[in-house]
């Protein structure tokens, strides 16, 4: 009995479900739903191109909100438009040793925008930079690690490992940098 009425549920759960969807009945005289009549001509229908078509989109020069320069495993890898600061313009005297890439500094957006790399404290975090103040003679920068978010970084694919790692951070300036002198320093 209880075989009986498992079966009878599944064929009417099977007629049920192969019904769901369909709409097949239309009212007499009238075409269905799902037809429509051709209201133009094919001529009519097809598009003229733009009057003024766009030019293709040139690529666009670095940015404050991307960082231009890179890491890859063999060194620095520094695009075209982008220059790094002189030595003798950066005074990192009070960064840590541990520091890589310590000092190094470059520039971009007609000297507006400054990219340098800060020390994060895990392969987990992030790092910011900030400008603290910046006058006629000077700028000065401060570089810290953020805290770790909660569960990690989305795109560390798994475990964090307790190291420093340079992380690319850029600050944008109120005048291009000139001969400015930029005085780094780290904070928390």
């Amino acid at each position: 009995m209880r075989a009986l009425m498992v079966a009878t549920l599944a064929v009417a759960a099977a007629v049920g479900l192969a019904g769901c969807g369909q709409d097949t009945a239309a009212p007499a005289g009238e075409k269905p739903a799902t037809e429509t009549a051709p209201s133009e001509t094919p001529s009519q229908t097809a598009t003229k191109p733009p009057e003024n078509p766009e030019p293709p989109e040139q690529p666009k020069p670095p940015s404050e909100t991307s960082a231009p320069v890179s890491l890859s495993p063999t060194g620095v890898v520094v695009p075209a438009g982008v220059t790094k600061v002189p030595t003798a313009q950066v005074d990192s005297s009070a960064l840590p040793v541990y520091y890589e890439h310590r000092g190094e500094v470059w520039e971009f957006d007609g000297g507006r925008s400054l990219q340098l790399f800060a020390a994060a404290s895990s392969g987990c975090t992030d790092a910011e930079a900030v400008v603290l103040d910046q006058s006629a003679a000077d700028i000065r920068i401060m570089l810290r690690p953020l805290p770790r978010p909660p569960g990690g970084r989305p795109d560390s694919g798994g475990a964090c490992t307790a190291q420093v790692t340079p992380r690319p951070v850029v600050v944008t300036l109120d005048a291009p940098l000139a001969d400015r002198t930029i005085y780094l320093a780290i904070g928390r």
